[in-house]
Order: structure tokens, then C-alpha cells, then sequence
């Protein structure tokens, strides 16, 4: 089959630019058969093959094959998190209290819409969507979502914006006043590159929806794309295990997967291999690709989905997967005949590394007056300047890596 030619949809990114200011280059883009205009919510649907999924999976497949209208996918999505909370001892989040805090007011007493403990991550996706939707309805839509005209102007497909576009169905959820219409850049053609480039972009992907994303490029650059008339399975982005990146493509393939080098390609696309049921947990649970290249070495598809949920309830670091996995005693720790191995045995560095992410997003959250009151309280004054230090130093080598 004919390679596709890349250097078209790149030409096409850098003539587009950033969407940033797009009330201000509205008729310049026009010009280019680009349209910017207000779109009801209920013409437009989201992109099946998204390689970035916002539903959960159950309630998305319902809601993707018309079972489901967006109303009735996030209050089961909601009623998920209530389950999920209870599940792990948390209050059921007040959702107007989120909605109705600014994001720009500093000064708000977060810290009683946000109870202690760490979210499951049902709440913690749909906290994201309702952070975006107060964001929308303190400040407005800054950036419009991109949307292809589908059959005569019936419906509208998302290319980048879902979260802005679920943010909106909650804001007329629970509001109804002027949310039910959502700011759309109405390309000629879809792109899965500008779709990759806003993905990248954004909140950084899990393992599985970057394997997903590259499976759809690499896919792309052979003429082969998704057959909308039909759900979408696991196994279309599978095909990619059967194709090679075509010579002269592989700076530019990487370079959208967010600049992963040749040896992450290569791990990444092994991941493809990985069933279905795996996909769906290590996707949810955000699961990174280090810990996941063990599970490809379990050939009994049980025991991997076992061994994930083991990793997910014990949060493993990957070197634990690695020793549980090379042990020869896996079937025997999942089936709770021996124990798995010690997870004392992490160094202080594995151990923060591991839950400093999870930490890191809750301070976001956090009444930051209320935690430094009980730092200060809680320790010597010369631990909490050694701590500030290191935490310093912590910021600045984050800074530099964020900005490469």
C-alpha cells in the first residue's frame, strides 16, 4: 500500500500555528477553508479512535454505539466515582463546590471540597473535567476545539477537544444557562497528526494511549485509517505490530509521540501486544511503560491481568515487576500461596519517585496556608529548611527537564 506523505500534514500544522488567538486570526484562517463558529453540543460527537480516552471505558463503549446520551454518561461516570469513593472510605465529592470555585482565587479554602485521602481514578479524571468546566465558566473558552463537517453537515467529529467538550456538557448538566453551544474550528479534513500534537501537547499520555496514538500514526503513514461505520476495536491499532516506520519518517513519527527516543518507540509499540483487559486497567490507572514491559514477559493472559491489578494495589515499582516476574514464583504470589517481594526493599528514592506524582497533584488542590502551618508545626525549624532545600533543588532539575 502507498506511504502516505507526511511532509503535507506538517506544512498544514505550521500553516494553521498555534490556536491560541484565534478570535484575533478567525478570518485569516477562514481564508484557508478553516471555519470558526459556535456549534450546538448535541451535533457534534466524539472521535471513536481517539487514541486518548476520557470515559470510562464500559460507560464510553455504551455512549459511542447510542445507548447512552452525554447527559446519561456522566451521571453513570459520576455514580462510578461515588462507588469508588466509598470503596476506598472518602466522602462523595461535592461537585458544585468544585464547579463554583474560580481557579484564579487564590484565597479560596479549597481544602473542604478537597477531603484528605487520595482519589481512585475515576474521581480524579472527572475532577479534571470538572476543573476544566469551572475554568470555562469563570473565564471562558479560550481555546475552541477542532471538528470535521460529517455528512452534510449532520454531525460534527471531534479532532482535539473532547475534555473541553465533556467540561461543556457538564456546565449544562448542572447549570443549563448558555452552555449548550461549544466554540468549534471547523477544519476541511481531519488530521491524526494535529489530533497528536494536541495530545502531546496536553496532560502527558498514558503508556496505553501513547501506544495507541503511535499505532494511528504509523498506521496513517501507510494509507491505513479507521472505518467509522463500525466500533472501533483494540485490534485496528494492533495492525501496526506488522508494519515498519517508513525510511524518513521516523524523526518526525517520534517527534509527535512527544520526542521519544527510538528505543522507547520500539517499547511502546510492544506494548500493542498486551490484551485487551490489560489495556483497559493500565490505562485507567495511567500505568507507565517501565512497569508494563514486564507484564508482555507473562504468557498466561489471567496472570497478567492478575499481576497488573497487583501492581495497581500495591502501587510496584518496576524493578519490584521485574523481581516478581523473574522469580518463578508469579502464579504462586497472585494466588496468594507466597508473598511478594518486599517492598521495604525500595530505596527512599523509588519509594518518592513512585508516589511523588499522586502527591504533586494533590498540592495543586491543596489550601497551601493550611499545609504550611502544619509542616512548620510538626517539625524543627532545621528540618523544614532542609526539606525547603532539597525541595528547591527537586523544582530545579523539573524546570530544566520540562523546559527541554
Amino acid at each position: 500500500m502507498a506511504k502516505r506523505r507526511s511532509q503535507g500534514t506538517r506544512a498544514l500544522l505550521e500553516e494553521m500555528g498555534s490556536l491560541e488567538g484565534i478570535a484575533e486570526t478567525a478570518p485569516d484562517i477562514s481564508g484557508r477553508g478553516v471555519r470558526v463558529v459556535n456549534i450546538v453540543l448535541d451535533r457534534i460527537r466524539p472521535d471513536p479512535a481517539q487514541p486518548r480516552r476520557v470515559l470510562p471505558e464500559p460507560i464510553r463503549s455504551e455512549f459511542l454505539a447510542g445507548h447512552l446520551n452525554a447527559r446519561q454518561a456522566l451521571e453513570r461516570w459520576e455514580a462510578l466515582v461515588a462507588e469508588e469513593a466509598a470503596r476506598l472510605g472518602r466522602p462523595r465529592p461535592d461537585w458544585r463546590a468544585l464547579l463554583e470555585r474560580n481557579p484564579d482565587d487564590r484565597n479560596a479554602e479549597t481544602f473542604e471540597t478537597d477531603p484528605p485521602g487520595m482519589p481512585g481514578p475515576e474521581e480524579e479524571l472527572l475532577r479534571s473535567i470538572v476543573a476544566t468546566a469551572a475554568t470555562i465558566r469563570h473565564g471562558g473558552q479560550v481555546s475552541p476545539i477542532t471538528v470535521v463537517e460529517m455528512d452534510n453537515g449532520s454531525y460534527f467529529r471531534i479532532e482535539t477537544g473532547e475534555r473541553r467538550y465533556w467540561a461543556h456538557h457538564w456546565l449544562n448538566m448542572w447549570l443549563s444557562n448558555g452552555f449548550d453551544q461549544i466554540q468549534c474550528i471547523v477544519v476541511p479534513a481531519a488530521s491524526p497528526w494535529r489530533q497528536a500534537a494536541e495530545n502531546t501537547s496536553r496532560e502527558e499520555l498514558s503508556a496505553i494511549a501513547l501506544a495507541r496514538q503511535l499505532a494511528r500514526l504509523l498506521l496513517d503513514l501507510y494509507g491505513i485509517r479507521p472505518d467509522y461505520s463500525r466500533p472501533i476495536p483494540n485490534d485496528w491499532y494492533r495492525q501496526a505490530l506488522e508494519y515498519r516506520v517508513p525510511r524518513g519518517e521516523g524523526d518526525a513519527l517520534r517527534a509527535a509521540l512527544g520526542g521519544i527516543q527510538r528505543s522507547q518507540f520500539n517499547r511502546i509499540q510492544a506494548l500493542l501486544r498486551l490484551p485487551d483487559s490489560v489495556w483497559e486497567l493500565a490505562d485507567r490507572y495511567r500505568l507507565e511503560e517501565k512497569r508494563l514491559r514486564y507484564v508482555l514477559k507473562v504468557d498466561d493472559e489471567a496472570l497478567q491481568v492478575q499481576l497488573v491489578r497487583l501492581i495497581v494495589t500495591r502501587n510496584l515499582s518496576a524493578e519490584r515487576v521485574r523481581q516478581l516476574v523473574e522469580s518463578g514464583q508469579l502464579p504462586a504470589i497472585l494466588q496468594g500461596a507466597a508473598p511478594p517481594a518486599d517492598e521495604e526493599r525500595a530505596t527512599v528514592s523509588e519509594r518518592v519517585a513512585s508516589r511523588w506524582p499522586t502527591l504533586a497533584r494533590q498540592v495543586t488542590r491543596a489550601d497551601l496556608s493550611l499545609v504550611a502551618e502544619q509542616w512548620v508545626r510538626r517539625q524543627k525549624p532545621d528540618e523544614v529548611r532542609q526539606q525547603i532545600a532539597a525541595l528547591r533543588r527537586l523544582l530545579e532539575i523539573v524546570e530544566q527537564r520540562v523546559q527541554k
